[in-house]
This record gives C-alpha cells, sequence and structure tokens, in this order.
C-alpha cells in the first residue's frame, strides 16, 4: 500500500470518527437538555419561582459529575470515546456549561496556578453576568 492510499485512509477514518462523535455528542446533548428543563421545571414547582433553585441545582449536580466521570473513565477506562464524548460533552455541556467552567478551574488549581485559576473564575463569572445584562437589555431595543 503506497503512502497515498494509507494517508487517504486514514483520513476517512478521521472523517467518519468525527461524524460518530458529533451524532453522540448531539444524542447527548438532547437529553441532557430536556433534563436540564424537567428538573429545573420540577423545582419551580417544589419551591417556587422567585429563585433559580433548578439551575443551582443542575449546575451542581453537572459540576460533580464532570468531576467524578472525566477522572473515573480516565483512570478506569470504562467507556469508550464515544459514550464518553456523549456524556461528558454532550450531555453534560446541554445539562450545564457550568460544570465545565468549574472543571477547567480546579484543573487550574491543582496545577497550582493560582493567578490563572482567580483569572478564570472572574472572568467567567463577571463577563457571564455582564454579557447576560447586557443582553437581557439589547433584547428591550427589540
Amino acid at each position: 500500500m503506497s503512502v497515498t492510499e494509507k494517508t487517504g485512509r486514514k483520513l476517512i477514518s478521521v472523517v467518519v470518527m468525527s461524524i460518530y462523535n458529533i451524532l453522540v455528542i448531539g444524542i447527548g446533548g438532547f437529553f441532557g437538555a430536556i433534563c436540564r428543563f424537567v428538573i429545573s421545571k420540577q423545582m419551580a414547582f417544589l419551591l417556587g419561582d422567585d429563585f433559580p433553585y433548578g439551575t443551582i441545582l443542575v449546575n451542581a449536580v453537572g459540576s460533580f459529575l464532570l468531576g467524578f466521570l472525566s477522572r473515573y473513565f480516565l483512570e478506569h477506562f470504562v467507556v469508550t470515546e464515544l459514550v464518553r464524548v456523549s456524556i461528558l460533552i454532550g450531555f453534560l455541556g446541554a445539562f450545564t456549561t457550568f460544570s465545565t467552567f468549574s472543571y477547567e478551574s480546579i484543573i487550574l488549581l491543582q496545577e497550582g496556578d493560582l493567578l490563572k485559576a482567580a483569572i478564570n473564575i472572574v472572568s467567567n463569572v463577571l463577563l457571564c453576568l455582564i454579557l447576560c445584562f447586557v443582553g437581557f437589555q439589547f433584547s428591550k431595543s427589540f
């Protein structure tokens, strides 16, 4: 087999794997988004809608699950790559993006990079709050 044929087969393999990754991430995201919606609505029904109890719950649960599962999958190799990306990127990504922020902050702290961790935490919180406010205000003009 020539180098060109090997390269072509490898490229096709990468493209097919990428399509599978995209598909399973989408499926995981579908279920994550539905779970977030249901939990948020149920919490509002149970505790009232004067405070975002559901958001706090899904962010806390999602952060815990991302931290737990990412390390567990890494150390024990109990799932395939497709299952891993479906759960960690698809499901938890749609369930909450706060879990990714939390995980990345913990990694920076564990690596001893306190300055980057602090910048990450402050920037994410302030930027998201400010942009949410700006978006909210901007939407009034339509």
